[in-house]
């Protein structure tokens, strides 16, 4: 009885083994089926995509020009605090498909007050053009991907181009109502691009929406599209919406687009402009000593000064990483104070950025009252009253080493600039900057206004420290700014300038 029990216990081991491993089977049967059909699916939905926006003429398609005129919000680089500016852009975005070369012009502003971008990548190397200076700097950081800050992702048969290219990786991903309509949802990676979920309408085959992920966790950028046009039999949304972090980021208001144009002259560099110098690499965190108990701190974009008072150290620079180039500079000056003030020059969120590091030290914030709410709500902790220290027009710390002066302009309402007495240094923000090794950067009807102001306060300033540079400027650097300042010029053929 017990082998007989034995044995079919076994015989009982046996089928559930050969039942298992059928289940399994079939399982990954199905799902292998089910894949198969979702990739299917993809290129069938990939395929009505590629005809709805010109099927033959848009895959051989060699060239593109969009010139776009734009609304853009900003949020946290208002002039006023609480404030969402609105923005005029216009941009034009040149691309030659076969060659990998990329042109990007942008006007921000109206024809009374603008500036200037203008940025290439020529199939070799990244090159940044300065009218005003006319001076021409190459630059590493440009590529084929990044000259144009992403402006082609505004245009949806931009992104069709991008899809046609990962046609065997893309993913179905099911269907969603988008406008009321049944839209089948893609998903694919470009390289060089973050992923990217289309929504392409099932009876036109239009792109009406990209998603990709937003930098903040579970938000999105949501781009919209919609207004078909063509041009040459190749089709392209003549409106795009842009949102990000559920807020309205760029809206179009006009748009024109050339298929297959002549780019012969689009991405050489102007006769005439001398090469700029290679910038300095300010890409390793240093601590520098300045004059007696001042040093500067720093790496990339986001730079500090600090003062050693004697019984703690006072500091100007709010850049993220803060905690970083205090310890830099307690290294150096091999003592260990506490940080008991930080002037805040002014509410842009990059400049806020180390509020939260502040706080954790116990530093107090020197500040104007208008700008306490940006101040708390960057920092993301409970601040007490007696954290900030507010000045009107001007304000004076440890003795009078440390002066602080309220200026406005167009940037900000406020934006504090700090004084090291005994050096005669100045600590400014966004105002007066460089990261080549020599020369003096081009100036701003700004930094005139500063000079006014620098006079009036008595300040005699002999160096100039910056929050996002660490060469320190001279007098005779900013002097010679103001001298060769020019107002800003339409470079010739701009139409946009003039539009």
């Amino acid at each position: 009885m017990r082998t007989r029990f034995k044995n079919a216990e076994t015989s009982y081991i046996a089928t559930s083994k050969t039942n298992f491993t059928l289940v399994f089977l079939f399982i990954t049967i199905f799902l292998t089926m089910g894949a198969a059909k979702a990739d299917e699916k993809a290129k069938q939905v990939v395929d009505s995509v590629i005809l709805a926006y010109g099927g033959d003429k848009l895959t051989k398609l060699k060239s593109l020009r969009v010139v776009d005129k734009t609304q853009s919000f900003s949020y946290g680089q208002s002039s006023m605090a609480g404030d969402i500016d609105n923005e005029l852009n216009q941009t034009s975005v040149t691309l030659d498909l076969q060659n990998q070369r990329i042109e990007y012009r942008r006007v921000r502003g109206d024809k009374a007050h603008f500036t200037i971008e203008h940025q290439l990548f020529d199939g070799n190397q990244g090159l940044s053009i300065d009218h005003s200076m006319r001076t021409v700097e190459q630059n590493k950081g440009i590529t084929y991907l990044n000259a144009d800050r992403n402006q082609h992702l505004n245009l949806d048969t931009a992104l069709v181009l991008l899809l046609l290219k990962q046609r065997e990786q893309a993913q179905y991903t099911g269907t969603q109502y988008y406008r009321g309509e049944l839209h089948d949802k893609l998903s694919f990676q470009a390289e060089g691009y973050p992923k990217m979920t289309l929504l392409v309408n099932q009876h036109s085959g239009y792109v009406g929406k990209m998603m990709q992920a937003h930098w903040l966790a579970g938000q999105f950028f949501n781009y919209h599209f919609s207004d078909m046009q063509q041009t040459k039999g190749i089709y392209y949304a003549g409106h795009t919406y842009v949102s990000g972090d559920n807020k309205p980021l760029e809206l179009t208001v006009s748009r024109k687009v050339e298929f297959n144009l002549d780019t012969t002259h689009s991405f050489t560099q102007p006769a005439g402009y001398a090469v700029k110098e290679q910038p300095i690499d300010f890409s390793q965190l240093k601590a520098t000593k300045l004059a007696d108990n001042i040093y500067l701190a720093g790496s990339n974009w986001g730079f500090s000064v600090f003062i050693d008072t004697g019984e703690y150290f006072a500091a100007a620079g709010g850049y993220f990483q803060l905690t970083q180039r205090f310890e830099a500079v307690k290294k150096l000056a091999n003592v260990d104070k506490p940080l008991k003030y930080l002037v805040v020059s002014h509410h842009h969120s990059d400049h806020l950025s180390g509020m939260k590091e502040a706080a954790a030290l116990g530093a107090s914030f020197i500040t104007v009252k208008e700008h306490i709410g940006a101040i708390r709500e960057s920092a993301g902790v409970e601040l007490p009253d007696n954290r900030f220290v507010t000045i009107d027009e001007k304000g004076a710390f440890a003795d009078g080493k440390l002066q602080v002066l309220d200026f406005a302009s167009s940037h900000s309402n406020h934006n504090l600039l700090t004084y090291f007495t005994d050096a005669k240094l100045l600590f400014s923000a966004d105002l007066f900057a460089s990261h080549q090794a020599t020369g003096a950067p081009r100036a701003t009807k700004a930094l005139i206004d500063v000079k006014a102001k620098l006079v009036d306060a008595g300040f005699k300033v002999s160096h100039f420290a910056a929050a996002h540079s660490g060469r320190v400027l001279t007098a005779a650097d900013f002097h010679q700014s103001i001298a060769s300042f020019t107002p800003q010029v339409c470079p010739k053929g701009w139409q946009i300038c003039h539009d």
